[in-house]
């Protein structure tokens, strides 16, 4: 009973911090690049001070191999590119297929399980695989429909699915190391690396091209911070959880639950709190979608 509430909250935590709070910030508040990356400058340093406290109340810190220093400085990368790349996509595409297409990402890690440590992966997520390509064909909407579903924001999309892939990769292959007990520095590694990234892009952008920082204005200031520590608390305890959930639940009920009620309820969240249109083709689109992802879920 106690790793289901934990991962009911892991999915509030997901839904608040990556759909509803990133979804509304990316289309009412960010005006410019400046504004975009000095947003995941503050929620990256919300994240490493849970991390921190997290690891030290657990008394889990301590010093990390350079393996892990490595890896977490390069997980930090990808995971920046994959927030970039998905709150662009936010900013003029609809967060029920845009969710779907990055959830698909988890086809990589599966693929990759198979290349690397001859991991089977079952015809029914052969399927998935299948179904998810067709869901990608139907992406797109030449036509204005209104759904803001443009070439632009599928290549975005697909650069948040390739990143976020990635993601999934390199946990992975953290986690079959003889360095798998340094989730911690692992993580707090990575974050200062997303942190100080994207300090580095909000310079270059507020600086050398001289944009403003609307965001930082008096009367938006407060909201940013507040919108900014909800999404670093959001992600972190999502980690931290999730770690805990893979190895504590079947991974048959883990990562159908988790990916199905969290594709279903941001899918609800933009279709009915943010009116969000889609156009026929669209919507057969993002039923294969999902079904793709409960495909890829399984292990049969």
């Amino acid at each position: 009973m106690t790793n289901y509430l934990l991962l009911a909250a892991s999915l509030g935590m997901n839904l608040l911090s990556c759909a509803v709070i990133r979804n509304d910030f990316c289309k009412k508040r960010v005006k410019t690049d400046a504004d975009l990356y000095f947003f995941n400058a503050l929620s990256a340093l919300a994240s490493v001070v849970c991390f921190v406290i997290a690891g030290k109340a657990m008394g889990s810190l301590r010093a990390p191999s350079a393996y892990t220093l490595w890896m977490g400085a390069a997980f930090g990368v990808v995971t920046g590119l994959c927030a970039v790349f998905a709150m662009l996509a936010l900013r003029t595409g609809p967060l029920s297929y845009t969710n779907v297409i990055v959830f698909c990402s988890m086809v990589i890690p599966s693929l990759s399980g198979l290349a690397l440590y001859g991991e089977p992966v079952s015809a029914l997520q052969f399927a998935g695989i299948g179904l998810m390509a067709v869901s990608f064909v139907f992406a797109v909407e030449k036509k204005d429909t209104g759904s803001g579903t443009s070439l632009r924001w599928f290549l975005l999309c697909m650069g948040a699915f390739f990143a976020n892939g990635a993601v999934g990769v390199m946990q992975k292959v953290h986690q079959n190391s003889p360095y798998a007990a340094e989730i911690p520095a692992f993580l707090i590694t990575a974050f200062t690396v997303y942190l100080l990234l994207s300090l580095s892009l909000c310079a270059y952008f507020a600086g050398a091209k001289k944009q403003p920082l609307p965001v930082f204005r008096k009367g938006e200031r407060g909201r940013t911070a507040v919108y900014a520590l909800l999404t670093g608390v959001g992600v972190a305890a999502c980690n931290q959880l999730n770690l805990y959930l893979a190895g504590a639940m079947p991974a048959a009920v883990f990562y159908p639950v988790f990916n199905g009620a969290a594709m279903l309820l941001t899918g609800v969240i933009g279709l009915v709190f943010f009116k969000e249109k889609l156009s026929k083709k669209q919507w057969l689109g993002l039923l294969a979608g999902a079904a793709a992802i409960m495909m890829l879920c399984l292990q049969l």
